[in-house]
């Protein structure tokens, strides 16, 4: 199987940077030790740094261990989406599958089925945790087989964890390097987005953010952060260099709404 292609995500994920890429990596360090990104989501930066030590995590269980199937044993991740059928009634029973007492393969299949399969793509769950979009009636491929395995190729070195964003960077060192790519604070007051696991992410915890990145600024752990151009998270980094980053969320219903700026927030 022909890996040499480099890796694209596997899930499509509300906010992902792979068209930001070029606009991102021109702003991070050549040469750092370890890489953190404890926002994971759809993985297109971590993948596209391809870091030889990585330490990689997301608040959402099921994600990570979609990750971990798919390093550890993607063949069998991908025998099991080839055998699910794309159709409503069976996108609807496997949505209402619940996850206790499936083997890895056939959860992170789950994951990547239904993420393929659902409305627009957007993962997203109730207050009980469990997955609730509705049907979108694509037909398109689960998987490519030649991606599947170079992304299980690129999370070979990484440590893959689940867990609270601040846990998973304690271990960084001066000369590390951190990415983080949180809910987004919108200008209405909440986070966007922020239905993808049961918690929500609102004001507090952006303040906690900011306080961590200084933290770690006087660690000498360097790092970048994206986030929503607004006066609350310029307030919350004044003093950090903020490069405006253009973007477009295709997952917006509203095409008007769609083309909006960032900020790439930096520790140096």
């Amino acid at each position: 199987m022909p890996t040499h292609a480099p890796p694209k995500p596997v899930v499509k994920w509300a906010g992902g940077k792979q068209a930001l890429l070029p606009q991102l990596l021109a702003h991070f360090p050549s040469d750092f030790g370890t890489y953190y990104e404890p926002f994971l989501g759809g993985a297109s930066v971590a993948l596209a740094v391809g870091a030889p030590r990585a330490v990689l995590s997301d608040a959402n269980a099921w994600l990570i261990e979609t990750y971990l199937a798919i390093r550890d044993d993607w063949r069998a991740v991908a025998r099991v989406l080839d055998e699910l059928p794309n159709t409503k009634d069976d996108f609807l029973a496997i949505r209402a599958t619940q996850l206790e007492g499936l083997d890895a393969a056939t959860r992170a299949a789950h994951f990547v089925y239904l993420n393929k399969t659902c409305f627009r793509g957007l993962f997203r769950v109730n207050r009980a945790g469990r997955f609730n979009v509705p049907y979108g009636a694509y037909q398109r491929r689960y998987y490519d087989p030649g991606n599947l395995a170079a992304v299980s190729a690129a999370l070979a070195g990484a440590e893959l964890c689940t867990g609270d964003y601040a846990d998973s960077v304690a271990r960084a060192q001066a000369g590390d390097f951190v990415y983080f790519d949180p809910p987004y604070w919108k200008l209405g007051g909440h986070a966007d987005f922020n239905r993808y696991t049961a918690n929500q992410f609102r004001a507090e915890q952006q303040e906690h953010l900011a306080a961590l990145c200084r933290d770690l600024h006087a660690r000498g752990v360097r790092w970048a952060l994206s986030n929503s151009d607004t006066d609350f998270v310029r307030e919350l980094y004044d003093g950090f260099r903020s490069e405006p980053i253009a973007a477009r969320r295709e997952i917006n219903l509203k095409s008007g709404s769609r083309n909006v700026r960032e900020l790439l927030i930096l520790s140096a």
